[in-house]
């Protein structure tokens, strides 16, 4: 990379004892030397352009602009802050090399603020001592970053907003910022604005390509789940039929048969066989069968205190201690109580499964503004990386085989989606320290006659 040179480009001196060809003329020499440094400076810049406008990750280029800064204009101190697409107006990406012991947020201006205004106003590099003298001190931003030994701050222009800010401090030499320094940072912006923009174009572009990408998976995922759950519930009500059959079978069989008799025990255990499938079954049909009824507005840090008392006689036999905190004046959140039930009783139960030396199983919940979160978390060896991704998906089991269906949380999820909410698992930090479900519902507003009132929610109908 060029490097700007403050050197004299003054005359060839002349052999010894030679004559001057002619006078020196001064005012001749500084505009020459003038002219030679801006035709180095457009130099530089067009070749800082060049090597920026390939630069498309918005990290690398960030670093970038510091070191280019410090560089080129011999400051001790640089940061850089943009908007981020989510920021809410704030320059909220920060990069900053040299500022010992300031924090990041000294560097996070809202686009809309005075500062940015005055800053904007002026559409080039600007002097905080300058700023503030124009302003008359009326700007509590100025003094603040004057504070942290920031000089200089020059604004990045997007298409159609601030995309961000160039703060730098006082130069190394000790020298004030001069015209010529101004001049060539404003020039070098409008470069580093064009790079900026193009790597948050591209940014965009490669989100939206990747949801693109997540929308058809599923959407595939979607269709290939309705076909599977047609075929699914013509099975299933092709076995309910031969299923009551023999159970009525076996019922006769067994009142006819002495209980005394060896055969009977072999009775029992065919039965309790048959109703094993048939409770595949039902799952089936709960996983696949379209949700009629609306979600209404229920308790659910009540429902959640009855399935931890449900499960606990269950839970106590395997050295299992349930502990709960925060369910006491949860808000109401839309949903079933009865389907709610199935969800958490499904969860604690997995809960013991992998835990079977005994351990805590820790129930939290806690309320946000539009939603109520309540996360399980159990002491077992966590979830393995595989599995992490599948663990929602129908027929998926760790289990051993004839200990699980797989279909326990894909019916949990479709519940919990099916009245507006979110499901997801995760291990616990540090890795071997257990698994924690998390299961968010929109909160409800309820007043006294609306608490027995049906409430539409963004997705009624389970897949």
């Amino acid at each position: 990379m060029k490097y700007r040179s403050t050197a004299d480009a003054g005359h060839q001196a002349h052999p010894a004892g030679a004559a001057p060809l002619a006078l020196r003329d001064p005012a001749r020499e500084t505009s020459s030397r003038d002219l030679l440094r801006q035709v180095f400076d457009l130099n530089t810049i067009f070749d800082i352009g060049c090597r920026f406008s390939a630069v498309l990750d918005t990290n690398a280029l960030l670093d970038g602009i510091i070191f280019t800064a410090i560089s080129q204009l011999g400051v001790g101190a640089a940061a850089v802050s943009l908007q981020g697409p989510d920021s809410g107006g704030v320059l909220s990406i920060v990069r900053g090399k040299g500022w010992a012991g300031v924090p990041e947020e000294v560097w996070m201006i809202r686009s809309d603020s005075l500062f940015a205004r005055a800053v904007c106003e002026r559409n080039r590099p600007v002097r905080l001592g300058d700023l503030d003298s124009q302003t008359g001190g009326s700007i509590p931003v100025v003094a603040r970053l004057r504070d942290t030994g920031c000089e200089l701050v020059a604004p990045f222009h997007g298409r159609e907003c601030l995309r961000g800010m160039l703060f730098l401090s006082g130069k190394l030499n000790g020298q004030p910022f001069s015209e010529p320094d101004i001049r060539f940072l404003d020039l070098l912006i409008v470069q580093l604005s064009v790079a900026i923009d193009n790597a948050v174009l591209y940014e965009s572009e490669r989100k939206f390509a990747h949801d693109l990408i997540e929308a058809r998976e599923r959407l595939a995922q979607s269709e290939r789940m309705a076909t599977l759950g047609r075929l699914s519930v013509a099975i299933a009500h092709e076995i309910n039929n031969p299923l009551g059959i023999i159970r009525n079978y076996l019922q006769i069989a067994g009142r006819e048969i002495p209980e005394n008799a060896s055969v009977h025990q072999a009775l029992e255990t065919v039965a309790a066989e048959v109703e094993r499938i048939a409770r595949i079954v039902r799952q089936l049909l709960d996983a696949f069968r379209p949700e009629s009824v609306r979600p209404s507005a229920v308790d659910l840090g009540e429902i959640v205190r009855e399935v931890a008392e449900f499960v606990e006689p269950v839970m106590r036999q395997t050295g299992i201690t349930v502990r709960t905190d925060g369910l006491e004046s949860l808000a109401y959140v839309a949903g079933r109580q009865d389907s709610l039930k199935q969800v958490f009783i499904n969860i604690l139960l997995n809960a013991r499964d992998a835990m079977p030396r005994g351990g805590v199983v820790t129930v939290l919940a806690r309320q946000e503004p539009r939603t109520v979160t309540v996360e399980i978390q159990d002491e077992g060896a966590g979830l393995d990386e595989r599995d992490r991704d599948h663990v929602f998906d129908a027929f998926y089991s760790t289990k051993e085989s004839g200990r699980g269906t797989g279909l326990g949380l894909f019916i949990s999820r479709n519940i919990v989606e099916g009245f507006g909410g979110t499901i997801d698992a995760a291990n616990v930090e540090p890795p071997g320290r257990g698994a924690v479900f998390r299961i968010t519902l929109p909160r409800v507003d309820v007043t006294q006659e609306a608490t027995s009132r049906s409430f539409k929610t963004g997705n009624r109908n389970r897949a």
